[in-house]
């Protein structure tokens, strides 16, 4: 796994289970935006307990029609929470990518190139924030972008980890992201 990766260190608050995917979904899907406040104080104590440096939090972007949509961007929700400056507007998603829904690893990595914008300048270190962690490949596209525009480290931060070999089968990809999730 080194090298594999283009952001340099990643926590999350909790294994991936039935019951995050639950909540998780009731936030996302059954617009259930109360559920974003425990989530985030979840993501504050694992701030404060992990080696975190950033000072700026910036939300892993959805794409302005899936946020029109949804009303709502869970991740932007979550961090908001954590008590540190936080930007919605450096990042943008330029692409409309399809659902990560039962793709492969090399197969989210190919949706999601060339996915994010950084509209400015990016000094020193960064956090990161999303809901689930499944590859790592959204939020390492993200740090890529952020890299190029100046971010001299990009920390990642998320509510659940799904376990690798969790993953591996098809039953753990379908309960960890449905369509629109991304």
């Amino acid at each position: 796994m080194t090298g594999e990766h283009v952001f340099d260190f990643a926590r999350s608050a909790f294994l991936f289970n039935q019951a995050l995917l639950e909540i998780i979904h009731h936030l996302k899907y059954s617009d259930r935006v109360s559920l974003a406040r425990p989530l985030g104080d979840f993501l504050r104590e694992c701030l404060h307990r992990e080696a975190f440096t950033g000072d700026l939090v910036i939300p892993v972007p959805l794409h302005r029609s899936r946020e029109r949509q949804r009303g709502f961007n869970q991740a932007e929700l979550i961090a908001a929470r954590l008590g540190r400056p936080m930007s919605t507007h450096l990042v943008r998603r330029r692409k409309n990518t399809p659902s990560q829904t039962g793709l492969t690893r090399n197969q989210r990595i190919r949706n999601l190139a060339a996915a994010f914008e950084v509209r400015g300048e990016v000094k020193g270190s960064v956090i990161v924030v999303d809901d689930v962690y499944t590859t790592g490949s959204t939020v390492n596209e993200l740090a890529r972008a952020l890299k190029r525009a100046g971010a001299q480290r990009v920390e990642v931060l998320t509510v659940a980890r799904v376990a690798t070999d969790l993953y591996r089968t098809a039953d753990a990809v379908a309960a960890a992201e449905t369509p629109n999730s991304q």
